[in-house]
């Protein structure tokens, strides 16, 4: 008779958080997901010693409405694919066995359109990017920030990628920067795409501010890679009057923007990185070559805007 392994709730979450740091996971989904079973693991009826098959259905269930009730039927859902993922986890791991008895049925949620802002709503960020207030009112100069805002324009990355951007990922001789996503059921990826001749441009000035370091982009209060800045783009959007975005917005907005200029879905689709051109579509909102597409579509943005401000 095989004997069943008794395996703790905070030993399973335990071990699969650290098989998720190991497999190098985006720092944001860690910080969700341990958020997730620190919530879960404060429930009333749960606790972090108790066996993984002794908490009910119901009990979740409870749990996962409660968040629907009090959030979002969204919220819910990632709460409920974290929960799911760590059952189906802990069994291709061989540390539990059997149908998970966790799975409450999705919640109804509508889906949100994500907000693009339109181009001028980003120039004018960008022209204010370089600012950043001092707590006494003042205010610094640091030009680093309006390249970064500049590459995720050029690049149509994922907000990591330009964060965890390196050196040896900018080869300017062969015009081309290579991103890596997370985004990937085999583990971290990377991908050469073109590097326009405008971002070639300021990343040459940033060489002579950070070249002597592993990343591009370097956190002056930290001393570090840049790890969290959404909150930083909103203080830009507030600074420049214009309604908050994100990172990820500009990701949208460069897909628009090349879908204006005429560039076709499979290159499209070349530059985001999508495994599907279906994906890709949905960031065509209002709906050759990679190099010649990219530097049509967005060179001499950043003349114009300068041209512009000074008239």
């Amino acid at each position: 008779m095989t004997k069943i392994r008794v395996v703790s709730l905070h030993t399973l979450m335990t071990k699969h958080l650290f098989a998720l740091k190991a497999k190098g996971v985006a720092q944001g989904t860690y910080d969700d997901k341990t958020l997730v079973f620190k919530e879960l693991l404060d429930w009333p009826g749960v606790s972090a010693a108790m066996e993984v098959n002794m908490l009910q259905h119901d009990v979740m269930r409870q749990f996962l409405d409660h968040i629907a009730e009090t959030r979002s039927g969204r919220r819910a859902n990632t709460f409920r694919k974290h929960i799911m993922r760590l059952w189906n986890w802990g069994k291709r791991s061989r540390i539990i066995q059997g149908e998970c008895p966790w799975d409450v049925e999705p919640y109804k949620c509508d889906r949100s359109e994500k907000y693009v802002p339109p181009e001028e709503d980003f120039w004018a960020v960008y022209e204010v990017a370089d600012v950043m207030p001092t707590a006494y009112g003042k205010s610094v100069t640091q030009a680093h920030r309006k390249r970064m805002m500049l590459a995720y324009l050029h690049t149509a990355a994922r907000r990591s990628e330009i964060f965890n951007l390196k050196w040896e990922d900018v080869d300017f001789k062969n015009e081309r920067i290579r991103l890596f996503t997370k985004k990937r059921t085999s583990g971290r990826e990377g991908n050469w795409i073109p590097l326009t001749e405008q971002l070639a441009a300021v990343l040459k000035e940033q060489r002579l501010e950070t070249g002597f370091r592993e990343h591009v982009f370097i956190n002056p209060r930290t001393d570090k890679p840049y790890a969290y800045g959404n909150n930083m783009v909103r203080k830009m959007c507030e600074m420049a009057m214009v309604k908050p975005f994100g990172f990820h917005s500009i990701r949208h907005l460069s897909a628009s923007i090349l879908a204006k200029a005429g560039v076709d879905l499979p290159t499209i689709q070349l530059i985001l990185r999508h495994t599907s051109v279906t994906t890709t579509a949905r960031y065509v909102h209002s709906l050759i070559d990679a190099t010649e597409a990219m530097n049509g579509a967005l060179g001499g943005k950043v003349l114009d805007m300068k041209k512009a401000s000074s008239e």
